[in-house]
């Protein structure tokens, strides 16, 4: 299998090195914490939690990269 340990951390570093935006912005992060906080209301309370945040899906990484390359 192809190592991709700490990839999206090294795809962060690259991006902020590149001026691209990364994958993982704070608005995913906020998308996702959001998620996880319904998921614990629901399950206590028993009902549906409506979430108020969105966030775009990021493009994936590209397959079949040279090694210290995360960039077409």
């Amino acid at each position: 299998a192809e190592e991709s340990r700490s990839i999206g951390l090294a795809d962060m570093a690259y991006a902020l090195r590149t001026g691209r935006p990364h994958r993982a912005d704070g608005k995913m992060t906020y998308h996702a914490l959001e998620i996880m906080h319904a998921i614990h209301t629901a399950s206590n309370e028993g009902k549906s939690v409506e979430l108020s945040s969105t966030c775009e899906r990021p493009a994936p990484l590209p397959q079949g990269l040279r090694e210290g390359i995360l960039d077409t």
